[in-house]
C-alpha cells in the first residue's frame, strides 16, 4: 500500500485500492460510508444489490455480495472464496452493514460455520432462465424474444448484469414495447405515451384527475389507484428518464420477480 493510500484510508477512512459495484457505483476507491448508502437504498427497494471486492484476496476472499433476498427485509450474503463461492442466507440488514464493515476496514470475514458452498453452476442457471423469462413476457411476441436473446451473451449474466438490462431496455425501446419519458414531461405528452401504451385496454383515463402541475409519479400513482387489473409499471435505470410499460397485475407480479432474480428493478412508476 502506498503512503498516500495509507493516509487515505486511516485519516479519512477512504479505501482507494478496493472495488465497489452496485447499480449506483463502479469504481475503484470509496469511502466507508458509500457501504451505509448502499445498504439504506438496498433496504428501500432502489437497488437490488452492492458488491464489494478488496484489491487482493484477504484469507482467500475475492469479494463480497450483498443480494436483497426473497423477502425484502433479508440479505442473502454470498462470498467468493478460493474460487468457490458460499452464502450466508437471510440475514438482517444489520448483520450485513456489520460484516461488510468489518471486512474493509479489519480485513475480518465472519465465522466459517455461518456460511455454506452454493453450485455457482445452479445460481447462474437460476438468473438466466430468469432473464429469458423476462424477456419473453415484457415482448409478448415470442419471434422478438428470440431474436433479442440470440444477440446477447448469458454466460456471465451476474457480471453483466447492468449490460444486459440496458440492452432489454434499448431493445424494448426500439421495438415499441416500452415508452420513455424526461423527468419533467409535460401532462398531454405522458397521456399521450399511456394511451399509446393501453391500446386495445379499454382502460379508462380520466384526464381531469390529473394536474398539468404535478408529475408523472403522482400521474402514474393516480391511474394506477384506478385500475384493477393493469398496472402502469416503469423499470429502473437510475437516470433521469421514466420508461414506462404497461402490464396486467399477474404479468407485473412476475416481471417484478423476475427482474429482483437478475438483480434489477420494475416497481410501479410512482416508485421509480
Amino acid at each position: 500500500m502506498s503512503f498516500y493510500n495509507w493516509i487515505q484510508k486511516k485519516i479519512f477512512n477512504t479505501y482507494e485500492e478496493w472495488y465497489i459495484k452496485s447499480p449506483f457505483y463502479d469504481r475503484n476507491g470509496f469511502h466507508i460510508t458509500i457501504i451505509d448508502n448502499s445498504l439504506k437504498a438496498m433496504q428501500r427497494g432502489l437497488i437490488m444489490y452492492t458488491q464489494i471486492s478488496p484489491p487482493h484476496p484477504i484469507n482467500g476472499c475475492e469479494s463480497m455480495k450483498a443480494i436483497v433476498s426473497k423477502d425484502k427485509n433479508l440479505i442473502n450474503l454470498y462470498l467468493k472464496i478460493n474460487n468457490k463461492k458460499y452464502c450466508i442466507p437471510n440475514i438482517s440488514y444489520e448483520d450485513t452493514h456489520q460484516i461488510m464493515r468489518t471486512f474493509v476496514p479489519k480485513s475480518i470475514l465472519p465465522k466459517e460455520k455461518t456460511y455454506m458452498e452454493i453450485v455457482e453452476e445452479e445460481h447462474n442457471k437460476k438468473m438466466m432462465d430468469s432473464f429469458v423469462a423476462l424477456v419473453e413476457l415484457l415482448f409478448k411476441d415470442s419471434k422478438l424474444a428470440k431474436s433479442f436473446l440470440n444477440k446477447i451473451n448469458l454466460k456471465n449474466i451476474e457480471d453483466d448484469t447492468e449490460e444486459l438490462w440496458f440492452k432489454l431496455y434499448n431493445e424494448l425501446l426500439l421495438k415499441e414495447k416500452v415508452i420513455e419519458l424526461d423527468w419533467k414531461e409535460e401532462k398531454d405528452i405522458f397521456l399521450y405515451s399511456v394511451k399509446e401504451l393501453s391500446a386495445g385496454t379499454n382502460l379508462v383515463i380520466d384526464e381531469q384527475l390529473l394536474d398539468e402541475n404535478q408529475n408523472i409519479p403522482i400521474w402514474s400513482g393516480k391511474l394506477n389507484s384506478l385500475w384493477t387489473d393493469y398496472v402502469l409499471a416503469a423499470m429502473e435505470l437510475h437516470c433521469d428518464t421514466y420508461v414506462l410499460l404497461l402490464l396486467t397485475k399477474e404479468d407485473f407480479i412476475k416481471a417484478q420477480e423476475l427482474a429482483r432474480t437478475v438483480l434489477q428493478r420494475i416497481a410501479p412508476a410512482k416508485e421509480v
